[in-house]
């Protein structure tokens, strides 16, 4: 009896932002992990990412093709090598580089079609690359869209588009109410919402409509969370929606953390790591595309520095930072591995970080793969959303899970879909460094709130990594979407 062929599933990651790439990089090595054949499509700048991601994680046995598909940055005007929206550095190159990104499909749209060694069974696409369905009908296969966002903040968004919000909100200070779990209560500011909802975007609203389209007409959605986690939301939302809402995270547990053996920076925060007591590191990051305001960041600075807890701090951006700014680090911050709080310029081994035994708190912009990878290390969390769905995440961390507390920022920060540079202009301080200092007390200081968080945290963590293993949740559910594409 001749054996069935493995399904072949390919997956070509949103080129948003570096979070992206690596979510659905690891949704691959889970898949190929359950006996299935994937190939990865991304850019030339973006492919040493993904292949030096696939080398360190894919499981024993299984291949991963990664395949890299010329992007027409320069054809579009953008610099050489801007193959990601996080790369872009202004509201007026955000079109450019989404009709590169048209272009980008036509040519992968021909590689699936006529090129490809193997013809695919199934497409898992980032979010917004709408026209991969338009290819998959064409090979009479199913596709898959992965947004990045949680389950929870998905239904939010889903929800709200129901009730023609997208249409209606009357002002940045109307109070929204998206209360879809009961009996948790979640209401936010208009301005605190999703891309969906705001008018204000250099990228314009006929993009998110075409999103909108995309997501509706799709075969099912794939989501790096687990059941378990978001109360229900993704059968919420598989309910509303009419398809499959699969869950098959946190998919950073698909390996145990690992570093760059080549990597300075790497060593450096783990040697730091090493000499600091059990659950004493406040980690502090807000993503790979989260840059604050100088006057903000040296409130969070003066925080960071005078707090009772030892601190590794990543800066993205530092290098632009203004020039008082950047003495102000060099004299109270770095050192060796004795200093109390460590700057990281750049890129630091996060899913490592957080898995030592030394970080007893996260400081976060709640990101939703930050998220997971600090609810998969039973971290417990301080909340600082920046923009997109970050504000709808925050309600989840702290009001549903409790895992976290809320430094209490109001407004989101500029970015390039919005207003101006991440970081750059003359914003001035939402969030005082007492406020911040207080917020890191209520999880760090050994009180029972604090610790009901870190118990919960560690409720997560167990649950995670459950979810994962045969029998668990996720592992049914990865096992569900193979047998989809048979």
């Amino acid at each position: 009896m001749e054996t069935p062929t493995k399904p072949h599933f390919v997956l070509v990651p949103w080129i948003g932002s570096i979070s992206h790439i690596v979510s659905m990089t690891d949704i691959g090595c889970l898949l190929a992990s359950h006996g299935a054949s994937v190939a990865i499509i991304t850019t030339p700048a973006n492919a040493s990412l993904v292949q030096s991601r696939v080398d360190r994680v894919t499981p024993r046995g299984a291949v991963i093709a990664v395949t890299a598909i010329p992007f027409p940055a320069a054809e579009a005007g953008l610099p050489e090598e801007c193959e990601r929206l996080d790369l872009t550095t202004s509201p007026a190159m955000v079109p450019a580089f989404f009709q590169a990104n048209k272009k980008f499909g036509e040519a992968v749209a021909h590689y699936c079609l006529q090129d490809a060694p193997r013809r695919p069974s199934c497409i898992v696409a980032g979010m917004c690359h709408t026209w991969t369905l338009p290819v998959a009908r064409d090979l009479g296969v199913p596709c898959y869209i992965f947004h990045g966002f949680g389950a929870f903040a998905l239904l939010c968004i889903d929800h709200l588009y129901r009730q023609g919000r997208h249409e209606a909100i009357a002002s940045a200070d109307e109070v929204v109410d998206i209360s879809v779990l009961p009996p948790f209560e979640c209401k936010i500011l208009g301005r605190q919402l999703t891309p969906h909802f705001l008018p204000s975007m250099s990228m314009g609203s006929g993009l998110m409509q075409e999103v909108r389209e995309f997501d509706m007409a799709v075969d099912g959605v794939v989501v790096n969370s687990f059941d378990e986690l978001e109360h229900g939301s993704a059968a919420l939302l598989a309910a509303a929606a009419g398809k499959k809402v699969l869950a098959v995270g946190p998919v950073s547990l698909c390996c145990a953390p690992s570093l760059d053996p080549e990597s300075d920076d790497a060593r450096r925060c783990m040697s730091w790591l090493d000499g600091k007591k059990a659950e004493s590191v406040v980690y502090v990051s807000f993503g790979s595309a989260g840059c604050i305001p100088p006057a903000q960041l040296m409130q969070l600075g003066m925080a960071l520095v005078s707090c009772r807890w030892p601190v590794m701090w990543v800066i993205r951006g530092a290098d632009s930072l203004p020039d008082d700014v950047k003495a102000w680090l060099r004299e109270n911050t770095d050192g060796d591995c004795d200093s109390k709080c460590l700057v990281v310029r750049g890129w630091a081994p996060q899913v490592a970080i957080l898995a030592h035994p030394a970080v007893g708190g996260f400081m976060t912009h709640c990101g939703w793969g930050s998220t997971l990878e600090s609810v998969a290390a039973g971290v417990p969390m301080v909340t600082w959303p920046l923009f997109a769905e970050q504000f709808v995440n925050e309600k989840l961390i702290v009001d549903v899970l409790g895992v976290g507390v809320s430094v209490g920022v109001r407004k989101p920060t500029a970015n390039v879909l919005t207003a101006g540079k991440p970081g750059s202009g003359e914003a001035k301080a939402e969030v005082g460094a007492e406020q911040v200092k207080s917020a890191l007390e209520k999880l760090m200081g050994g009180g029972v709130e604090g610790e009901d968080m870190r118990r919960k945290a560690l409720a997560c963590k167990a649950k995670a990594n459950a979810s994962l293993k045969e029998g668990g949740s996720s592992y049914k559910n990865l096992e569900e979407l193979i047998q989809s594409c048979v």
